[in-house]
């Protein structure tokens, strides 16, 4: 994806530098943001390079013809959101997370959606975590395992469990969370990718979609949506490694598994949990997907690790079976 020019035009300087440098720091942007204060500098840009997106300041008045070549002119206004005609507006005095859903709408809404659907050379790496033994510590060690690999790699990381913790591990994001990725899945259509720019969240340098609310939006989703939506953020988003932290309420869980390039079973040496190992185990032979076992990373959990001890090393991999 080649990267994109946009100008920031306010009078208000303040408010224009804290606004870019949150757009400067979303890295799946690919944006060279520049800022300004009058018309004569936003033409002062024109002649220097492209100018692809102009967010300005909807009392700032621009003369007929200097904005010929802008791609997209977005007004920042001290009203409103919305479009009228082909003007589109976004409030200003809202957290900078609105303006930047309220930027991706308006400029999907231009046509410029292919800003943001990237296609890459490769395809990135799927890891799947899961364990049968229950209140082991799974998700803390998915979120470690994320977070350490969010060091070198561009890094998603999605919780497909029914009851994931909000609240605990993450926090209550509102209506903004994995269901509305779900929606694309169920329809196998869209632009994945541009939708999960609006709604990632980041723990430490991880990047994290906040889960679902309501059990019923995992459990819907067949196995064959799950694939073409994994497919599509592999694909034509900017991350190279999608860690999934796996429930069994999720249909085609053991599809999902093969499908993995790497699996980590986060696991413990009490006898509940052996005996709860050893039944997974025979399921997944009995059922065809013995090549599933023989690559699982086997990982004991700590049992004197607490679950809310993020960041933490709360565990000993001890290699595969």
């Amino acid at each position: 994806m080649s990267s994109k020019n946009l100008v920031i035009c306010d009078r208000e300087q303040e408010y224009a530098a804290q606004l870019a440098g949150y757009l400067s720091g979303k890295k799946e942007l690919a944006l060279q943001v520049k800022l300004c204060n009058s018309p004569e500098q936003v033409e002062a840009i024109r002649r220097e390079m492209a100018v692809d997106i102009l967010l300005a300041d909807e009392s700032i008045t621009f003369t007929e013809g200097a904005l010929t070549g802008v791609s997209k002119v977005i007004l920042l206004s001290a009203a409103s959101t919305g479009t009228e005609g082909m003007v589109s507006r976004i409030f200003r005095y809202q957290p900078a997370d609105d303006i930047y859903t309220h930027l991706i709408e308006a400029l999907a809404e231009g046509g410029m959606g292919e800003l943001w659907n990237i296609r890459k050379k490769e395809r990135g790496k799927l890891i799947g975590i899961y364990s049968p033994v229950r209140r082991i510590g799974q998700t803390g060690f998915a979120l470690n395992k994320g977070m350490e690999m969010a060091k070198t790699s561009n890094v998603l990381y999605i919780n497909l469990e029914t009851y994931a913790g909000i609240g605990g591990y993450f926090p209550e994001e509102g209506k903004r969370n994995l269901s509305m990725l779900l929606y694309y899945a169920k329809q196998e259509s869209g632009n994945p990718g541009l939708l999960i720019t609006t709604l990632v969240k980041r723990m430490n340098e991880l990047d994290y979609i906040p889960p679902v609310i309501f059990p019923e939006d995992i459990r819907t989703v067949t196995v064959s949506e799950w694939m073409w939506l994994f497919g599509e953020i592999l694909s034509h988003s900017i991350y190279d490694v999608l860690i999934l932290d796996l429930g069994d309420c999720v249909q085609g869980l053991f599809d999902i598994l093969k499908a993995c390039d790497t699996i980590y079973m986060p696991a413990a040496d009490d006898r509940l949990a052996v005996s709860k190992i050893y039944q997974y185990e025979e399921a997944l032979c009995r059922q065809g997907y013995g090549e599933v076992w023989e690559r699982m990373i086997r990982c004991d959990i700590r049992r004197t690790v607490k679950d809310k001890d993020i960041g933490t090393d709360g565990f000993v991999q001890r290699g595969r079976g």
